[in-house]
């Protein structure tokens, strides 16, 4: 069963970058090379698969930030496929909830990430590399 989804408004305090588990790291490192290769929904897809293996406790309140990366790969999916009013709504519902991350996650750097989609369209991102 996938974890409770949080609302990064509502989360007191600083979230902290959860522990990942072996399953978890081998869908993320998936996620991160299929991204890389402009496979997005692909990506999309193992990141779920780490995304379904958190908690419910407070180590995993940063959920959120897998979420945001989901909803950039379904944003890019988008416009590969010529649809530029969800790839926008999905890349607006992305950078809401990784601006809100003030760190690294798993090797990625959240917050270059986050400043680099709220400047840019999603045609602009397709082919770029992870920070």
């Amino acid at each position: 069963m996938p974890p409770k989804k949080r609302d990064p408004e509502r989360l007191t305090g600083p979230v902290a970058e959860p522990l990942q588990s072996p399953e978890q790291a081998a869908h993320f490192a998936r996620g991160i090379d299929l991204f890389h290769q402009q496979h997005y929904w692909h990506a999309h897809e193992a990141w779920e698969c780490a995304w379904k293996r958190m908690g419910n406790g407070p180590e995993d309140d940063a959920e959120f930030v897998l979420r945001g990366l989901i909803q950039l790969c379904a944003a890019l999916h988008a416009h590969n496929q010529g649809r530029e009013t969800a790839a926008r709504a999905n890349l607006d519902k992305a950078i809401e909830k990784l601006a809100r991350y003030p760190g690294g996650f798993w090797g990625v750097d959240i917050p270059a990430l986050a400043q680099r989609m709220a400047t840019s369209a999603p045609g602009d991102l397709a082919g770029m590399a992870l920070p």
